[in-house]
């Protein structure tokens, strides 16, 4: 086969162009800082890369689960925790509405503050956190407590905090603000505490020491349900906060696996670079010499 000059010229535009396309694709990973910027620079690292974005970002989405969680959570010990000090103000109120040297003016000032104080427990029924309201159940949506009554359930609010991980962040109300469909120890209907209020400020007002008196066991009973709900309420803390902790630590060694991955080396690709560049460059000035000389050449 004759080796023409054409030949040579064809070859030799050839090789630029390769020589060209390889500065550009270093160039390319150099401006991203990324070693896999399409599926052809590496097909079978590509496939781990993807799964890897895929791990971090469901980490992330569950850390923002945790985080939300908890805040839930919070509010609802920040709220029991108002309830707590209502409760022992209200017991205070009644030890002293049982001394029976009371008259009747000192005794309606007694059943004035715990009413008020009822109506502040109908606040914290219907505290909320991101609009939802926390002690609602499931019915999130809407206020629990109305006028006459607390009609929120006792479902289970969910919420995934890992892969095939859920973990309730509510608590149920129902034993200490009432439930509508059930009964209370004795066979009646249960209102909670709104119906010990009820009952206490009616005994307050009738001057019944000794009905107001047996009111304090009730009482009792109900600071003793709330702490028990904030203890609930503080081993959920607890175990969201264990699982936050490694959630983070899996994200950090996920993050470096996936920075081994793409992520580009630049001092190499600097070197890769200035090596391209010099063998681009002997490319042209051999070109120089292989590129026929043109009728130009002869009449400058």
């Amino acid at each position: 086969m004759r080796i023409t000059n054409q030949i040579m010229v064809n070859n030799l535009k050839q090789h630029l162009g390769s020589n060209t396309q390889r500065m550009a694709g270093i160039q390319e990973k150099i401006a991203s800082l990324k070693k896999i910027n399409k599926a052809s620079d590496d097909p079978g690292s590509l496939v781990q890369v993807m799964r890897l974005r895929g791990n971090v970002t469901e980490n992330e989405q569950y850390i923002r689960n945790l985080g939300e969680g908890l805040s839930f959570l919070d509010t609802a010990d920040a709220a029991l925790d108002d309830l707590t000090t209502v409760m022992q103000r209200v017991r205070e109120l009644t030890v002293q509405a049982a001394n029976g040297t009371n008259d009747s003016t000192s005794l309606q000032t007694i059943a004035d503050e715990i009413n008020v104080l009822k109506e502040h427990i109908q606040t914290i029924a219907n505290i909320s956190y991101a609009n939802k309201y926390i002690f609602a159940g499931t019915n999130v949506t809407k206020a629990p407590c109305g006028e006459e009554e607390w009609t929120g359930n006792g479902g289970s609010l969910t919420m995934e905090i890992g892969v095939g991980i859920t973990v309730a962040i509510n608590i149920d109300m129902r034993d200490i603000f009432g439930n509508p469909t059930g009964l209370d120890d004795l066979g009646n209907p249960d209102g909670g505490i709104f119906d010990l209020f009820d009952q206490l400020i009616a005994d307050i007002q009738s001057g019944d020491s000794d009905a107001i008196s047996a009111r304090l066991e009730g009482m009792d009973a109900k600071i003793d349900d709330i702490l028990s709900k904030r203890s609930i309420i503080g081993a959920r803390v607890n175990r969201l906060e264990l699982h936050e902790n490694r959630m983070k630590d899996e994200q950090v060694s996920l993050k470096s696996l996936l920075s081994k991955r793409e992520d580009a080396d630049l001092a190499e690709l600097a070197i890769d670079l200035q090596t391209q560049e010099n063998v681009y460059n002997a490319s042209l000035a051999a070109g120089a010499k292989i590129i026929m000389p043109s009728l130009l050449d002869f009449l400058s």
